[in-house]
């Protein structure tokens, strides 16, 4: 008979293999998400044994960081009825059929016995059609976390009767996110790139293997806007492959490298961002040529430590100091007074375990995630 490995979302199975003829679908989950699960066999015999298990809610972001947001699942599908459907058969149309999967409520469907002789195509027989067997499971799984009830419910993949049978060795099963889809973050400083590592493991755990950073341990290798702009050229002109998002500070500085990057015929999975504007810089002390002035500083003087908390008993005010001028812009640049003191009291305080503040990080990892997200695959 040979030996099973399926992928279910709750009752529904996504995906079936059997022996060495399987997908392997570890991407979906991180390398510690092994638990105990229910194994179901025929004449209702049940057997607990390990398989990787993670909640929808948590394994949507993972789908989006390997192509399957929505938009991507409108073109897969699109794909899919282009090579399968007959040219006598009207197709349903992608919103029609996202509308009929995200109706589907994963926890009213009872997981089968292998003695009932169930197709154990069970999204097939969901759908009434064989014409969606070439579908990318990920894109009905990606759908499917579109209605609030399935979301609690489990992602698991049963791999354990193939590891049991010698057809694969437990230890090559997890392969995880390809280095294709892994994402190498740069940043115009050292102290940048830590903030948003750490920051990663944080509020987004659940995909913090999709990032790589620059490696700092033996000195940053191009600091400031003008190296990164050349780093950015040579990249162009070689024509890399490789995910890399270059981010950059919300000030003068960085609109004049955004302007400047931009302007390079980037690789198509290279993009290029700002931090994002914040509220609570719309009304920040500054000091300048002028004095003490209350001004925004969204796009003059936003580095990524507005994004710690601002509100440390070194500074309880946070002040801009004012610094060179540019004339392509008109505008000054803006540097946080002390921005050190901030760096150290975000890491002083997660190293001990306290609470702290996590809003503007949150956003912050948002928008580097959607910029992620929309690069071409």
């Amino acid at each position: 008979m040979g030996s099973e490995i399926t992928l279910h979302l709750g009752g529904l199975m996504l995906d079936y293999g059997k022996n060495d003829s399987f997908i392997n679908h570890s991407a979906l989950f991180m390398s510690g998400d092994i638990e105990q699960a229910d194994y179901h066999y025929a004449y209702g015999l049940i057997e607990h044994k390990p398989a990787f298990v993670r909640s929808l809610h948590s394994v949507v972001r993972r789908l989006d960081m390997l192509g399957y947001t929505l938009q991507d699942c409108e073109r897969l599908y699109g794909d899919a009825v282009a090579e399968t459907l007959s040219n006598d058969q009207p197709p349903l149309t992608f919103e029609r059929f996202a509308e009929v999967i995200r109706g589907v409520d994963v926890g009213t469907i009872r997981i089968s016995s292998g003695d009932e002789g169930d197709d154990p195509g069970g999204i097939t027989k969901l759908l009434g059609s064989s014409d969606f067997e070439c579908l990318d499971r990920y894109v009905v799984l990606r759908l499917l976390a579109e209605n609030p009830k399935n979301m609690d419910h489990k992602v698991i993949w049963e791999f354990a009767d193939v590891v049991d049978g010698g057809w694969v060795d437990k230890n090559d099963l997890y392969q995880g996110v390809s280095q294709r889809d892994r994402c190498l973050i740069v940043t115009e400083g050292s102290s940048d790139g830590k903030i948003l590592q750490k920051a990663l493991s944080i509020v987004a755990p659940d995909v913090a293997d999709f990032f790589d950073f620059v490696d700092m341990s033996e000195g940053y290798p191009f600091t400031g806007t003008g190296n990164l702009f050349r780093f950015c050229q040579g990249l162009a002109s070689i024509k890399i492959q490789n995910r890399i998002l270059i981010v950059l500070d919300n000030d003068t500085a960085g609109q004049v490298a955004f302007r400047q990057i931009s302007k390079l015929n980037l690789p198509p999975r290279m993009r290029i961002t700002m931090l994002p504007a914040l509220e609570e810089c719309r009304n920040v002390r500054t000091l300048g040529p002028s004095g003490t002035q209350y001004e925004d500083i969204n796009g003059r003087a936003v580095s990524i430590e507005w994004f710690l908390d601002t509100l440390i008993p070194e500074h309880p005010y946070p002040t801009i100091r004012w610094t060179s001028y540019n004339n392509e812009l008109d505008a000054y640049q803006g540097e946080l007074v002390d921005k050190k003191a901030y760096v150290r009291h975000f890491f002083d305080t997660v190293k001990r375990g306290s609470l702290y503040k996590l809003p503007k990080l949150e956003q912050l990892w948002d928008h580097m995630l959607a910029t992620c997200t929309n690069a071409v695959r």
